[in-house]
């Protein structure tokens, strides 16, 4: 009885590699992952002279999905509210020589969310989060400001919460001090919500 039912199951452990193979002919070689072709590797190393500002946000947001799916974390998706609230605060520091989560004259994170809609509407539970960085020339990549982020714990926190599931990424060309310097001002606002 043993005897047959370990051959039983090397039939089946058989017949299971060879379903394998026959299902890795029939599909062919794996196609190189979306990532590899992807916004991470075309436009996270460009400088803010090399790459707009749309391919930009492209590269913060693929680089941030990166890290957290090396750790068994969802993907975070774009909210169109959470763009926009990400991205009139990196206006307003550029336009106020401002380098905070609240310059002089702006409202705080959460006036800022409840203004572009993302906060209320009868929402029953929410959590939000923001990472604000600038760089020149090199240091300002989205693979260098996301590396930098990554290296600081609050940052990484927020990047690497479980709560968030949505993302906004606001990206400006220049520094705080200088709009025309090849430099970049990044601001990635984290959101949560239940209504």
């Amino acid at each position: 009885m043993a005897s047959g039912a370990t051959y039983a199951r090397q039939i089946v452990r058989f017949a299971a590699l060879l379903g394998g193979l026959a299902l890795l002919i029939a599909v062919g070689p794996a196609a190189p992952s979306a990532s590899a072709a992807g916004p991470c590797n075309k436009w996270g190393d460009k400088e803010s002279n090399e790459i707009t500002n749309g391919h930009a946000r492209k590269a913060i947001l693929c680089l941030i999905n990166r890290e957290r799916h090396a750790r068994g974390l969802k993907d975070l998706r774009r909210d169109r509210k959470l763009q926009r609230a990400a991205q009139d605060h990196n206006h307003y520091m550029q336009n106020h020589r401002c380098f905070s989560h609240q310059c002089g004259g702006e409202a705080s994170l959460t006036g800022r969310l409840l203004r572009v809609g993302y906060l209320g509407g009868g929402l029953s539970a929410w959590t939000y989060g923001e990472n604000i960085a600038w760089g020149s020339g090199r240091a300002g990549t989205p693979r260098n400001i996301v590396q930098l982020w990554m290296n600081s714990s609050g940052h990484r926190a927020n990047i690497l919460s479980s709560r968030y599931d949505e993302i906004g990424v606001g990206y400006g060309k220049g520094t705080i001090t200088n709009k025309s310097a090849n430099g970049a001002v990044m601001t990635t606002d984290f959101g949560w919500t239940v209504g």
